[in-house]
């Protein structure tokens, strides 16, 4: 009785998969920081930036006066040199309205156009000297 068991096709039953073989084109893996974000890093510029982010981290939240805050980066181009403290509730997408990343322009219209935002931050850097 060692027939072997055959479908209509008459293929037998499939087995386990065979491995695949692995791919030979070699792929660079992609920097973790990109050669000018590193040479920014490095620069002086990169340093007052840091130095900067780290005062604005320590202000309350812009809106509502929380604490701790997230640096959200203002205006294009990017610039560490302008940034707001915001709470997450008002800086994250999935709070809702009110917040910065749902809706810039319902935020603006709330709580004052960026450039008054920024000023607000550079009066209240001033005052903590």
């Amino acid at each position: 009785m060692g027939a072997l068991c055959l479908n209509i096709t008459n293929k037998g039953p499939l087995g386990q998969k065979q491995p695949k073989e692995p791919k030979t084109k070699y792929r660079k893996p992609m920097p973790r920081v990109s050669k000018k974000r590193a040479a920014y890093k490095a620069s002086p510029e990169g340093a007052a930036g840091r130095a900067h982010m780290g005062r604005v981290a320590q202000l309350p939240c812009l809106v509502c006066g929380a604490w701790p805050v997230e640096v959200h980066h203002e205006g294009t181009p990017r610039s560490d040199m302008r940034c707001l403290p915001l709470c997450p509730q008002h800086h994250r997408q999935e709070y809702g309205p009110g917040a910065y990343h749902y809706s810039k322009r319902a935020f603006y219209a709330e709580h004052g156009t960026s450039d008054e935002l920024l000023a607000k931050v550079e009066r209240l850097l001033a005052s903590r000297v």
